[in-house]
């Protein structure tokens, strides 16, 4: 399942990238830099991270490719991720390639097109509600997510389950994730803002807490 799913990602990649170039409508690149990498009520690597973005899309097929790189060096918390979109109105489907180089960007094990596969869903409920749910097709780790507005702040409730390894709950399953996060704009010049953002994220499953802030250019 995970080779079939990875070499169609990547033929769909390659037909996307060799016969749509023309048509393509967007393309956007940057990076957030942030004070701790927590995802999912898991903090990954330690101190803060650069985390660079690039994506192509056209018509309602988009893709990318997403990085997280810790600014204090060593072999934790590297990531490279390649990703697949499909907006089909109501609901997004997307397939993720999750990898995990050293600090040098080799691998040790599997590699930039061998990694973790994720197969995800989003849509929006009741026009208040953002409701994902990611399934990790190798690991069998599933995880669902409801995010909300609560007056000025966002709200995520995150709820792992996995399979026979530990991966979101220690081989278990429960919430994972509590967030509640905020966001402004600080302004620098009369022509630009600086993106800012803060969380504070609980993982009641691993009693952890952790306070994070971040910028975007």
């Amino acid at each position: 399942m995970k080779n079939l799913l990875q070499k169609t990602i990547l033929a769909t990649a390659a037909f996307f990238f060799m016969f749509n170039i023309q048509t393509v409508k967007a393309q956007d690149f940057g990076a957030d830099v942030v004070s701790s990498y927590v995802w999912r009520g898991t903090q990954f690597g330690a101190g803060p991270h650069i985390q660079p973005w690039m994506e192509l899309g056209s018509g309602a097929i988009t893709g990318g490719i997403w990085g997280s790189f810790p600014t204090t060096g060593g072999d934790g918390g590297h990531e490279l991720d390649l990703w697949l979109s499909a907006d089909l109105g109501p609901l997004a489907l997307t397939v993720t390639n999750y990898s995990f180089p050293g600090a040098d960007g080799t691998y040790t094990t599997g590699g930039v097109f061998d990694g973790d596969l994720e197969v995800s869903g989003s849509t929006s409920l009741f026009d208040t509600v953002d409701l994902t749910v990611g399934y990790f097709t190798d690991l069998e780790a599933l995880y669902i997510e409801a995010g909300f507005p609560l007056g000025p702040v966002g709200v995520a409730v995150g709820y792992g389950s996995d399979g026979d390894g530990a991966f979101y709950a220690g081989g278990d399953s429960g919430l994972v994730n509590l967030s509640f996060s905020g966001s402004k704009d600080i302004k620098i010049t009369e022509d630009y803002s600086l993106p800012v953002f803060g969380s504070f994220i609980y993982n009641p499953d691993a009693e952890s807490a952790f306070l994070v802030f971040g910028f975007s250019f």
